[in-house]
């Protein structure tokens, strides 16, 4: 975007520019302006934010007197039973930050935990009873699994002040470290507590804004020294079975990692609170110029988690406000006018991927080259295309131009996130830690390649320059947020002026030349409508005008359109299939939903059209507050998750929206598998646990990117549910689908099957090690014939064994084929194998299911979820990995996207096929 790039900028906003200003004055140039600090710019810390008091701490309520439980008794039985003579032994009240504190009398039983980065890492958990914080450090962390049991070591008595600490301890004094406030609320006694805490068993609930439900406290066997040294008090903390268990999966809690108080990492913390020592565990420091760049990805690995870089990610999305937010704790940029792009590069191999997940690497191989230069061995950069002007202004028709001649020397790519870094994914990280960590990748003074900087505070200023200065507007991001995908109040955009994208359905021509046109017929869609939006006549030139008719003329014309289109337009306008996107900038919109005074800026073919819906501004204090609710704004793919909180899977705690940024991650493996076929479907719109049913036709109230195709079955032509791209595995979500089933055989060709499945269903009996042998006796008599098979796991007990082909065998011949390789094996071991579907007949074998080869049948898709416990993934393999180690129900959502590469790389490059001499081989090597 603008030359505030890789600076400073308040280039743009002089008088919020304290900071840029001396720094300019100490001789710094403002055509290379210098990198600010990796927490924020000067700027935004001496102008634009406001100050804000901190208000005084309130004492805590009266205890309710209405019906007095064990709490309340021991209370008044016991106001004063903790000791703090240890804390205050143990610390240099001169030296540390930590509160002096004293008893109090005060009532209350407030819980909390708080993250130690001490010579040992721990989370203290605290309880308050008689009148101090009861604490135990939990080496390993709470666990939500009742399997667990978490030593928990009872250190001494905190005061009541602690449960408000979060900040560095210097080193070397007592607990040196970080300390994080992780979790806090209350807990509820289910006796007496005094009682219960002298008996070595304390039983309560817990409150609190991560934990919750019924936890267990229990003293281990004590020494007879424990009295004179706690060290020797160990304890047990362990979770009660109830509706917040989450058996097989304790340890997901941990990963939330951000503090209640603050909304800060560890590394945050570390870094704004106390010296740069303290920051070791996961952040780095900024490497001094001279450093070479393997020693930034060295200190750079130290942040993240270790896992595989996925092929895509689907990209988080701005919510359009009204203006921009004032709260503290956002960090704005300029809006950028351009191709959002994903930059991939592993290994030296750079891929350009847009926000659907296309590849446009060929479209910009100089971009390409300058990002493969990159020092790192892997990155996944989210930025944007854009064309700069001669005021350095981003300008999309000059974009467009480029683009339409193949030219990318004119083009910059501006990077304003980064996912991930050399094997670790970055994206639970906050935002301003991810940026600090892209500040370092991003070369100063490229022109190819630019890092987006930020302000701190101040949006309505800063809003109103970019506005002055007649750029597009402002993008607000929360910088403690970790990366999601998806449109969300995470980030918010407010625009300068109203633009946005339509679909054209239409034009009519012009009076003069009966090859151009003289307006364009625009629409959205809207609940599976194509909605009027009016029409344009201005922002094309007479070539552009000429070339755009071409390309409307062969779209042909449509069997419905617009839902409803004014008489007098539809008079003498020729309507088109809507499938080109196109950018229009105009005044407003009437009271009519028609746009005033419109002029065509673009075309978008980086924009699916079914996708396209009329922008709302949305209220920005509405939409930048998160109150946990169900109904949060949430869009993957341009398609509007309704209940994105909604679990699906209620063992793994799987929401709607976990599903579909899982889909849209494996969505360049799933896709040539299922994109433009006829699919079944199951959905479970409430959940696995709840009712769950088949389907195969287009319904009602389904989003257009789930695209109806024409199929003769048993009953007449009938519309059958397809999808094309990332938008349709999103909608699929939407409308609850656990399971993806599609035809062996794509819509264009209905007649003719791409591929042969054969299920192996083993009997009850069958062991792992015997279905393997099955699946590679199979192998062996493809191979026979010369076929090339492929393996998958089904996602339950079973394994299909693939076998790609060109779509030029039909159905029946399909049949006959993988009938006679289920008939060999079932005639030369009957003892293991059988070729009857009926389950009488099966009993102990494994039933060589050949039907999944006949027309109208159908399988269950690679990469596809499937409607069971645990949530499985039917995985494919390569056939190296089948072995009685590999357990199959290991591969589920939260992994599948982890592997490294797609064990079936090639499977479309196979050209073979199968006819009657093939049948005739088959025979004789049986």
């Amino acid at each position: 975007m603008e030359p505030a790039i890789n600076g400073c900028l308040a280039h743009w906003f002089p008088e919020l520019a304290t900071g840029c200003r001396r720094r300019r004055a100490a001789g710094t140039s403002p055509a290379e302006p210098r990198r600010l600090g990796p927490v924020g710019l000067d700027m935004a810390r001496h102008a634009s934010s406001p100050r804000h008091n901190r208000p005084k701490r309130r004492g805590a309520g009266k205890a309710c007197a209405r019906r007095p439980g064990p709490a309340a008794r021991a209370r008044e039985a016991h106001p004063q039973v903790g000791s703090l003579k240890r804390y205050h032994a143990k610390r240099d009240v001169s030296i540390t930050a930590e509160p002096r504190g004293r008893k109090s009398a005060r009532g209350g039983f407030r819980y909390l935990i708080q993250k130690h980065d001490a010579r040992r890492p721990h989370y203290d958990f605290r309880l308050q009873l008689g009148g101090v914080l009861k604490s135990w450090a939990v080496t390993r962390g709470p666990s939500l699994d009742p399997a667990d049991r978490r030593l928990a070591v009872h250190v001494e008595d905190h005061p009541l002040g602690y449960g408000d600490f979060e900040g560095t301890i210097p080193k070397p004094q007592y607990g040196g470290g970080t300390v994080m406030l992780w979790d806090t609320g209350t807990w509820e006694p289910l006796d007496d507590p005094e009682r219960m805490y002298k008996s070595g068993r304390l039983k309560f609930r817990i409150k609190g804004k991560k934990l919750h439900g019924e936890w267990h406290l229990v003293r281990m066997g004590r020494s007879r020294h424990a009295a004179a040294d706690s060290r020797a008090d160990n304890w047990l903390l362990i979770k009660s079975r109830d509706e917040f268990a989450r058996p097989g999966d304790g340890d997901r809690i941990l990963d939330e990692g951000l503090s209640v108080k603050t909304g800060r990492t560890m590394t945050t913390i570390a870094l704004e609170d106390g010296a740069p020592s303290d920051a070791h565990h996961d952040a780095p420091q900024r490497p001094k110029a001279e450093r070479a760049a393997p020693t930034r990805q060295t200190a750079a690995t130290k942040t993240g988690k270790p896992m595989p870089m996925p092929g895509f990610v689907a990209p988080q999305l701005a919510t359009r406000v009204d203006h921009p937010p004032e709260d503290q704790g956002w960090v704005h940029e300029l809006k950028y006018d351009g191709y959002r792009i994903e930059a991939r590069l592993e290994g030296g191999a750079v891929r350009l991927l847009t926000r659907n997940g296309l590849d446009w690497t060929a479209r910009f191989p100089t971009l390409a080259a300058a990002i493969g230069e990159l020092r790192v061995k892997s990155a996944l950069i989210d930025g944007e295309i854009v064309a700069l002007d001669q005021r350095n202004h981003s300008d999309f028709a000059l974009l467009q131009q480029l683009f339409s001649e193949r030219r990318d020397d004119g083009l910059a790519y501006i990077a304003f996130d980064l996912l991930f870094l050399d094997g670790r994914d970055l994206r639970s990280l906050p935002l301003i830690e991810r940026k600090k960590l892209l500040a370092r990748l991003v070369p100063k003074g490229s022109s190819r390649l630019r890092y987006s900087d930020h302000i701190a505070g101040g949006g309505a200023k800063i809003y109103r320059h970019a506005c002055g200065l007649a750029l597009e507007g402002i993008v607000s991001k929360r910088g403690a947020d970790p990366y999601v995908s998806g449109r969300g109040p995470g980030w918010l955009k407010s625009k300068c002026r109203e633009r946005q994208e339509f679909v054209i359905g239409g034009y009519t021509p012009r009076s003069d030349d009966d090859q151009s046109i003289g307006s364009l017929l625009l629409g959205y869609w809207q609940d599976e409508k194509f909605i009027y939006a009016g029409r344009i006549g201005t922002g094309l030139s007479h070539g552009e005008a000429r070339n755009l008719r071409r390309q409307l003329d062969r779209l042909g014309r449509p069997a419905a359109n617009f839902a409803a289109l004014p008489t007098a337009v539809g008079r003498n306008a020729t309507l088109v299939e809507p499938r080109l996107v196109c950018e229009i900038e105009f005044a407003t919109w009437t009271r009519g939903g028609l746009i005033r005074q419109g002029s065509f800026i673009a075309l978008r073919a980086d924009k699916d059209p079914s996708t396209v819906g009329r922008e709302r501004v949305e209220p920005v204090k509405t939409v930048g507050h998160t109150d946990g609710s169900d109904n949060r704004l949430v869009e993957i793919a341009g398609i509007r998750l309704t209940h994105p909180d909604r679990v699906l899977y209620e063992e793994q705690g799987i929401t709607k929206r976990q599903l579909a940024e899982y889909y849209a991650s494996i969505a360049e493996r799933i896709l040539p598998h299922v994109a433009d076929r006829p699919l079944s479907i199951v959905r479970c719109p409430s959940g696995m646990r709840q009712e769950c049913f088949y389907q195969k036709h287009v319904s009602r109230g389904m989003p257009a990117a789930v695209k109806p195709v024409r199929v003769k079955d048993s009953s007449g032509w009938a519309e059958y549910v397809s999808i094309s791209d990332v938008a349709g595995l999103a909608a699929l979500v939407q409308f609850g689908v656990l399971e993806i089933h599609p035809w062996s055989a794509r819509s264009v060709d209905i007649e003719s099957t791409d591929r042969l499945i054969f299920d192996l269903d083993p009997g009850p009996g069958v062991t792992w090690a015997r279905l393997i042998e099955a699946a590679l006796e199979v192998k062996h008599r493809l191979e026979a014939v010369k076929l090339a098979s492929f393996v998958k796991t089904t996602g339950g007990k079973g394994l299909h064994v693939v076998v790609p082909l060109r779509p030029s065998v039909g159905w029946d011949l399909a049949k006959q084929f993988s009938h006679a390789v289920a008939l060999a094996m079932a005639t030369s071991a009957p003892a293991h194998y059988v070729a009857k579907s009926t389950k009488s007949a099966r009993g102990n074998r494994i039933f060589v299911d050949y039907l999944r080869n006949q027309r109208g049948a159908t399988a269950v898709a690679p990469y596809s979820t499937r409607a069971r416990p645990a949530a499985p993934v039917s995985m494919p393999l390569e056939w190296s990995e089948l072995s009685v180690k590999l357990k199959p129900e290991r591969f589920g959502i939260e992994n599948a996207g982890q592997r490294p590469a797609d064990a079936w790389a090639g499977f479309f490059e196979q050209r073979q096929t199968i006819d009657r001499g093939t049948l005739k081989r088959l025979a004789a090597s049986a």
